[in-house]
């Protein structure tokens, strides 16, 4: 292939530019629309769900009574002795042989273990 036979190629590949369009307007909507569709799956999926573990919990804390068994957040299984939900603070009795009871901060129960079917709390 000689230079002449590259010469008379080049222009071939040489093409004009398209023309130029419009830019498209509703740029700004296709991003609001994003913005809107991420709110919206970020509340479904992550707030929601842990708003009704939120109401969940606090119905829990609020139906605590005596004697009830509980399990703190740090793993001590205990029964309730007595609740101040004023001052947001709970006894529970840990040994009944010598009577050893500790008080703790009333969002410190992680859960309450369910009543036997005679009415009576498991693990006596």
């Amino acid at each position: 292939m000689k230079f002449d036979d590259i010469i008379f190629f080049i222009p071939l590949f040489a093409q004009e530019a398209p023309p130029a369009s419009q830019p498209s307007g509703g740029g700004f909507s296709v991003i609001l629309l994003m913005l809107s569709f991420f709110f919206v799956f970020y509340w479904l999926f992550m707030l929601r769900p842990q708003q009704k573990q939120e109401e969940k919990h606090r119905k829990m804390l609020n139906s605590l009574e005596k004697n009830d068994r509980v399990l703190t957040v740090g793993g001590m299984i205990a029964a309730i002795h007595s609740v101040d939900k004023e001052k947001n603070e709970i006894v529970l009795k840990v040994d009944d042989s010598n009577g050893t009871k500790i008080k703790f901060h009333l969002t410190a129960i992680e859960m309450v273990f369910p009543k036997d079917k005679d009415g009576d709390k498991t693990n006596k």
